[in-house]
């Protein structure tokens, strides 16, 4: 495995095959190699493989998935990026402060999502990231293309890469996947329903407490734990003991 295939750039719904290859070439530069598209418009695609100007493994070897979960098994890391402003405050890092926790943190796998090229992501996959890579361009031209974001970010998380990427830890520990902390979530929310929860603006509260969780980065062994006394507390709410 390369250097830099423990990050895994995950585009989703790309529509033009062409981003698709010029993606793949920034890779390829950057030494990365681990791409995946979540339900592409057009792929495989001559007009890719063209604009990769010669990284036809790196398009050879895409993963090709249909869900946004599929893309993200096994990572514990899930970073987002985004060129606007956003209604929901969310963690939002440059490409070098970035950079030291893609690259610097001993993540196994990481994730970095590019939404589509009209509209971006969704707020539900903005969720997933612990944090938002806000690449700092020129405010009255903030378009950019989406491979040259790709390049920016990899750029940056490969400068630490070689300064000092340390060996992933060995340890008991391991930080919470993605798998799990969907899971974790979906478990928050049925539990601040039972318990009647509220702080008044209920429709924010579950963003709020995602944003929260996501922030600490929370180990597998803590994310059993909190959905262990939310299952005491269920347990005793209907009366099983």
């Amino acid at each position: 495995m390369k250097a830099m295939d423990y990050i895994r750039v995950v585009l989703i719904q790309p529509t033009h095959p062409g981003n698709i290859g010029a993606t793949a070439r920034a890779m390829g530069n950057m030494g990365a190699s681990n791409l995946v598209l979540v339900d592409p418009a057009d792929f495989p695609s001559p007009v890719a493989t063209a604009r990769a100007a010669g990284a036809d493994s790196i398009l050879q070897n895409a993963k090709v998935v249909k869900t946004l979960d599929q893309a993200l098994d096994g990572c514990t890391l899930v970073v987002g990026s985004t060129a606007r402003s956003r209604s929901i405050q969310w963690p939002e890092k440059t490409p070098v402060e970035a950079s030291q926790s893609i690259a610097g943190g001993g993540h196994e796998h990481v994730a970095l999502l590019f939404g589509r090229e009209s509209s971006g992501m969704t707020n539900l996959e903005l969720e997933r990231c612990q944090f938002l890579i806000r690449i700092p361009v020129e405010e009255n031209f903030s378009s950019l293309n989406l491979a040259s974001a790709v390049m920016v970010i990899l750029y940056e998380a490969r400068k630490q890469h070689l300064s000092s990427r340390p060996e992933p830890k060995v340890s008991r520990d391991r930080l919470a996947s993605a798998d799990e902390m969907r899971y974790f979530y979906d478990h928050l929310e049925e539990f601040i329903g039972q318990v009647e929860f509220s702080d008044g603006r209920s429709g924010k509260l579950l963003r709020k407490m995602t944003r929260m969780f996501n922030r600490i980065e929370m180990y597998d062994q803590e994310v059993r734990m909190m959905r262990g006394l939310f299952r005491s507390v269920q347990d005793k709410l209907e009366g099983k003991y």
